[in-house]
């Protein structure tokens, strides 16, 4: 796989980086489905570049899947909200669609509710077992990222047109039971967290392990994100990987 070889990817992304990678923005991928939005998490930088980049036009309503509560990924969810509901139209209705596991929507709605959010200006729904999210069947799993935080990543399966693929979220493993579907090809594609940093303790799926993990005979299935300052993106891509930067949206 070349630089210049970009595959069809199922998400387009409103930003591909770590917390701390500011140029990349706030790591966030979605999707449209009838007028739909439908987005993982809503980040610090993600409301403005949502506005800078037009992503709302001729959207309807919204939905954004949480992976989990860092400011990283919810830090303008708030603001996201309120502008849904003030702003677009029909005014003063709840258009946005707010989708976790039950304990994990529970605890965002806390946060949300003591930033001002109202009960009526946002709609709060659980993701269970034939949950759907745009034509996906949505399932939720659970994820290993920082202790004491609740965290998950994301199956998508989408049978009429055979398009699968699987969102990380933050999280320093891929779990067995999604190895064994990358190595059966099951997946288009596998949007995991990579950071180029190796070191004891790191709660991000570093490169290094990445490689390690991963044959080359299946890295043109795995899509990295969330890239830290120091991803080096060419060298990644010519070793055969994917990686999120060729999907933000211009």
């Amino acid at each position: 796989m070349t630089n210049e070889t970009i595959i069809h990817s199922p998400l387009t992304f409103i930003g591909c980086g770590s917390a701390f990678h500011t140029e990349l923005g706030n790591n966030g991928g979605f999707f449209y489905h009838d007028r739909e939005l439908c987005m993982f998490d809503c980040g610090s930088a993600t409301f403005e570049r949502l506005m800078r980049f037009r992503v709302l036009e001729g959207v309807e309503r919204m939905t954004v899947v949480l992976t989990h509560t860092h400011p990283d990924h919810i830090g303008s969810l708030g603001d996201f909200i309120f502008y849904s509901y003030i702003k677009m139209q029909p005014a003063f209705t709840a258009k946005l669609r707010l989708k976790a596991p039950q304990s994990l929507l529970d605890h965002a709605k806390q946060i949300l509710i003591g930033m001002g959010v109202e009960e009526g200006q946002v709609i709060w729904e659980a993701v269970e077992e034939g949950g759907t999210f745009g034509p996906y069947q949505l399932k939720a799993i659970k994820a290993e990222h920082a202790e004491h935080l609740e965290c998950y990543a994301y199956e998508c399966v989408h049978g009429a047109k055979n398009e699968h693929f699987y969102y990380s979220g933050d999280g320093k493993s891929i779990p067995v039971t999604i190895l064994e579907k990358i190595s059966q090809q099951f997946y288009h594609t596998v949007y995991q967290d990579t950071s180029y940093l190796d070191y004891p303790g790191n709660v991000h799926l570093s490169l290094k392990k990445l490689e390690e993990i991963i044959s080359e005979d299946q890295r043109a299935f795995i899509c990295c994100m969330h890239l830290d300052e120091t991803f080096p993106i060419h060298a990644v891509k010519e070793k055969g990987f994917r990686v999120a930067a060729d999907y933000v949206v211009q």
